[in-house]
């Protein structure tokens, strides 16, 4: 079996964990140099009214993380499973993992609109089209 597939859902995982790295860092210095929290806002354990932007972002990202891409995870295991691993199925794990990447970046760091619809819909929709075909293909070649 073609054990290559795991390589786009270990750069997803690695996503995740740099994600959450970047809402840690970016927390302790709210936290330990800015002072932005008090005692009993940490003790809450959700976002204070005082976390910075960039805090939100990241810890908005992050739960996307455990969202959406878990479908993912999902089609890419019942690909290794049934034996469907192919160089196509590898093209567009690498595609949706080059999307939620720039989803994420830009997430975290710029988060601009457009009206009311969030630029980041752009880099988000064509990641959902690719998990969709990835599992339209799987059922078509059963």
């Amino acid at each position: 079996m073609n054990t290559e597939i795991f390589i786009p859902m270990f750069y997803m995982v690695l996503l995740t964990f740099v994600v959450s790295l970047i809402g840690t860092i970016v927390r302790f210095k709210n936290v330990l140099i800015d002072k932005n929290h008090s005692g009993s806002e940490m003790m809450k354990f959700s976002l204070p009214s005082s976390a910075t932007e960039i805090t939100k972002q990241a810890d908005r990202n992050l739960t996307n993380l455990f969202e959406f891409p878990i479908l993912f995870y999902a089609i890419c295991i019942v690909l290794y499973v049934s034996g469907k691993v192919d160089d196509y199925f590898l093209l567009l794990g690498f595609w949706f993992v080059g999307l939620r990447v720039a989803h994420s970046v830009y997430h975290i760091f710029i988060n601009g609109f457009i009206g009311d619809m969030p630029i980041r819909a752009l880099l988000w929709l064509p990641s959902l089209a690719i998990v969709i075909w990835m599992w339209i293909r799987f059922i078509s070649l059963l």
